[in-house]
C-alpha cells in the first residue's frame, strides 16, 4: 500500500504533468500564456511552431485571438486567406504502390487512381509552401473518394529552380469501404518539382501505401496574350467578341479519344481498352464556370477466368460542372465534376450479359488552348465509376467495374 511519501509524491508529478499539457495548450491558444510564463519551454516553442504552419500562420501575431474560438475563427480566416491570395491550379492523382508483402493480390488493386483536384497555393517569406485544395479520385478499390484539406511543406533549393520539400497534410476525407462516413486525418507529404509544376508523395501508414499526385499551377494575374490582329481578349476562352459584340461563352467540340477500362468487381474479371469519337457541347455562366455535356461511344471486349466472353459498346452521356482557372498566354485549365448515364449496347457476350445502363458520377480535367480568334483546342481525362451487374444464363454473378478512363482531344469553335 502507498505511503503518505508516495502520495505526496505522485500529486507532484499529477500537477507538473497537468501544468505542461495545460501550457503546451496554451501555445496552439494565442493570449493564453500568463505573464510567469515568459521563458517557454521546448515543447511549447514547438508546439507554437507547429501552429504557424497551419491556416493561423497566414495571420499576424497581432491579428489573432485568444482562446479555443478564437483559434479556429482564426484558422477560418487564414483559410479564406490562402484560397483568395492564393494561386490557381490543378491536382492530378496518378499512381499508387501498393507493397507486395502487404498486398499479395496488388495487382487487383487499383494502382492508378486518376483524378482530380483544385488547389489555391500560396508560397510565404520563408518559401514555404501552403495550400487548401479539394479533391477526388478513384481510390483502390476503383470507387470514388473526396478529400478535402491543407498542406504544408518546408522547402529546399536543389539546383535551378527546383525544390525539394517536407511536410504534412490534414484533410477531411469519405471511403466506400467506410460507408461514406467522413473522418479527419493527417499524413505526412514529400515534394521536388518548381513554384509552377511539383510532384507529390505520402505514405498512408494504416494501409502502407504510397501515393503520388502532382500539382499544377499557372499564374493568376497575368492575362491572355491578344488575339490576331490586336483584337482585344475577352471572355472565358481569352478570344475576341462574337458576331452580335458578345463574349464568346459557347463551345461546340469533336474529337477522338483513348478510353482505358480496367474492369474489377469479380475475381478474374477484364476488360480491353478502346479509341472513340468524342463531342460535347460547352456553356460558361461566368469566366470561370461552365456547364458541359459530352458524348462518346467505345467498343470493349470482355474477359472472365482467362477466357473471352466477348465484346460490348460504351457510351457514357456526362454532364458536369467545370471551374477553369485563369488564362495564361491562352492556355486555361480546368476541374470538373458531375453524372454520367452509362449505356452498353451491341452485347455479344453469348451466355452472358450485362446490365443494360446506369447512372455514375464523373470527374473530369483539361485544358483548352487559343488557336484563333474562334477556334479552341480542348482536351483532359474523364474518370467514369460505371457500375454493371453480370449475369451467366440469368443468374447473378457479380457487379462489374468497368471503370473508364477517357483522354480525349478536341477542336471546337466558339459562339
Amino acid at each position: 500500500m502507498p505511503s503518505t511519501r508516495d502520495h505526496a509524491t505522485l500529486s507532484n508529478r499529477f500537477f507538473r504533468g497537468l501544468r505542461a499539457v495545460a501550457l503546451a495548450l496554451s501555445c496552439l491558444i494565442p493570449g493564453a500564456v500568463s505573464a510567469q510564463d515568459e521563458a517557454p519551454s521546448f515543447t511549447s516553442r514547438a508546439l507554437s511552431a507547429l501552429n504557424a504552419t497551419t491556416p493561423v500562420g497566414l495571420l499576424a501575431p497581432g491579428e489573432r485571438h485568444p482562446g479555443w474560438k478564437g483559434w479556429f475563427g482564426d484558422f477560418w480566416e487564414g483559410s479564406k486567406r490562402n484560397f483568395r491570395d492564393g494561386d490557381a491550379g490543378l491536382l492530378l492523382t496518378f499512381f499508387t504502390f501498393h507493397p507486395a508483402y502487404k498486398y499479395p493480390n496488388r495487382f487487383d488493386n487499383n494502382n492508378y487512381p486518376y483524378g482530380v483536384g483544385y488547389a489555391r497555393t500560396v508560397v510565404d517569406e520563408k518559401d514555404n509552401e501552403r495550400f487548401v485544395y479539394a479533391l477526388a479520385f478513384s481510390d483502390s478499390h476503383y470507387d470514388i473518394q473526396p478529400v478535402l484539406g491543407w498542406a504544408w511543406l518546408a522547402r529546399w533549393r536543389l539546383f535551378g529552380s527546383v525544390k525539394g520539400g517536407l511536410g504534412y497534410t490534414a484533410f477531411l476525407t469519405a471511403r466506400a469501404d467506410a460507408d461514406y462516413f467522413p473522418f479527419p486525418a493527417i499524413l505526412p507529404l514529400a515534394s521536388i518539382g518548381t513554384d509552377r509544376v511539383t510532384f507529390y508523395g505520402s505514405w498512408i501508414p494504416t494501409t502502407e501505401v504510397l501515393f503520388f499526385f502532382a500539382r499544377i499551377t499557372l499564374p493568376q494575374n497575368e492575362g491572355s496574350a491578344p488575339v490576331e490582329g490586336g483584337a482585344k481578349s475577352v471572355g472565358p476562352f481569352g478570344t475576341g467578341l462574337a458576331g452580335d459584340g458578345s463574349p464568346r461563352r459557347n463551345l461546340l467540340y469533336v474529337g477522338g479519344g483513348w478510353v482505358n477500362s480496367d474492369a474489377s468487381g469479380i475475381d478474374s474479371v477484364a476488360s480491353g481498352n478502346s479509341w472513340a469519337p468524342v463531342a460535347g457541347y460547352r456553356h460558361f455562366f461566368t469566366d470561370q464556370l461552365a456547364m458541359d455535356l459530352s458524348v462518346s461511344r467505345s467498343n470493349h471486349s470482355l474477359d472472365l477466368n482467362n477466357t473471352r466472353l466477348g465484346n460490348l459498346d460504351l457510351i457514357p452521356v456526362s454532364v458536369t460542372a467545370q471551374y477553369h482557372v485563369p488564362a495564361y498566354h491562352g492556355l486555361r485549365m480546368y476541374a470538373g465534376a458531375g453524372m454520367a448515364y452509362n449505356r452498353i449496347t451491341q452485347q455479344d457476350l453469348p451466355g452472358y450479359n450485362l446490365s443494360s445502363g446506369g447512372f455514375s458520377p464523373v470527374l473530369q480535367a483539361g485544358a483548352n488552348f487559343r488557336l484563333t480568334d474562334a477556334m479552341v483546342l480542348t482536351g483532359g481525362m474523364a474518370v467514369n465509376f460505371t457500375r454493371n451487374q453480370l449475369y451467366k444464363d440469368g443468374e447473378l454473378q457479380g457487379t462489374v467495374k468497368l471503370s473508364p478512363v477517357t483522354f480525349s482531344l478536341a477542336v471546337g469553335y466558339t459562339f
